[in-house]
């Protein structure tokens, strides 16, 4: 799929080169034969004449080579449309399937409606509609396109006052976008004790960048990302007012109590500590009780008494053998979300591409 599209962008590349350059020729055509110095005005004045008209046409053609240059290259600056600051196109999953939401109406509400992966309706970041996923459980999850950033603050003394968030989409695994069809290469952090200034250039979020040579300084990777999903809602259980199926995963509570508050307890003095339970299990802190997988989907009642490390070891197991959404092991590293990845949702939903 992916190589179709790549075939029909250059296709379409090429009809464009193929329509500019016809143009052009066009142009030095009439003026070769109409013009002031055209070919029927040296009519007839003789060999030097003639010679004149090889040189001029020959001025032409490599005119039109350094046009075609440019534009192949992206550096045709009266074709900017040619090269645009486009996102990285979503990874298929296997589990997943694409899906958009539908405006609600006076009489109907709004839905969400299962489409293919090659749907051109999907999503347009530039007009802030993301592209959205659903695994086989009903959980949704948002693509977060590679990008670069830059933060104007409107007073740099305060940076509390808020300011403004520009991205810049990055093309596959590199640093480089275009703006207004020119290349150019976003910065990033080298060095452990560098400090960055992002509100004088774009720099590539660290969240997408492989670290390694810097000790993971921002919270990067050991790799270069082209995007990752993102879960759209936050952790619940199944059941109650979604359709997932309960499933238990691999991993076990390790916690045996939980703080409650007093009113939650039924008690009239102080907070107290009570044995672990949730709405789906119980009462679990005296016996050993597998967490079941959660979904992430609008209204559901969140999962809660549990632990940080419970939930570490949950999110690195989400496609064990068995789980609820048809995730392979092979394509995905689920895990708990990380600073960096939390501002890197943050940025972009503040951006000029926030929906």
């Amino acid at each position: 799929m992916k190589q179709t599209k790549k075939e029909q962008a250059v296709t379409l590349i090429a009809l464009v080169v193929t329509i500019v350059i016809l143009i052009i020729l066009a142009a030095v055509s009439m003026n070769m034969v109409l013009g002031d110095q055209g070919i029927f005005k040296k009519a007839g004045k003789g060999a030097n004449s003639m010679y004149d008209v090889e040189v001029n046409t020959q001025m032409a053609f490599n005119s039109i080579t350094d046009e075609m240059d440019k534009i192949i290259a992206g550096t045709n600056t009266q074709s900017p449309e040619l090269r645009q600051d486009t996102p990285n196109t979503p990874e298929q999953i296997d589990g997943m399937t694409p899906i958009k939401f539908t405006e609600p109406t006076e009489t109907e509400m709004g839905s969400v409606e299962e489409i293919n992966w090659d749907d051109s309706t999907w999503y347009d970041y530039s007009q802030s509609t993301w592209a959205n996923t659903k695994s086989e459980d009903g959980s949704m999850w948002v693509w977060i396109p590679r990008y670069a950033y830059k933060i104007t603050y409107n007073n740099p003394e305060n940076k509390s006052e808020g300011g403004t968030i520009e991205v810049r989409f990055l093309e596959g695994t590199s640093d480089n976008y275009y703006e207004n069809g020119e290349l150019k290469t976003a910065k990033r952090q080298t060095s452990i004790d560098e400090i960055v200034d992002t509100t004088t250039d774009f720099y590539v979020h660290p969240a997408f960048t492989n670290e390694t040579n810097i000790n993971f300084a921002n919270g990067g990777w050991d790799t270069e990302l082209t995007g990752m999903y993102v879960a759209k809602f936050e952790a619940g259980f199944a059941q109650g007012n979604n359709n997932a199926p309960v499933v238990a995963s691999n991993i076990y509570y390790t916690q045996s109590t939980s703080a409650v508050n007093k009113i939650e307890s039924g008690k009239t003095t102080d907070n107290s500590s009570e044995l672990a339970r949730n709405w789906i299990d119980g009462i679990y802190g005296e016996t050993k009780t597998a967490i079941k997988y959660p979904t992430f989907q609008p209204v559901t009642y969140s999962m809660n008494y549990i632990s940080i490390n419970d939930s570490y070891q949950l999110c690195r197991h989400l496609t064990d053998e068995g789980n609820i959404y048809g995730f392979l092991s092979n394509q995905i590293d689920s895990h708990l979300m990380k600073n960096s990845e939390w501002g890197m949702v943050s940025y972009l939903s503040y951006s000029q591409y926030r929906n």
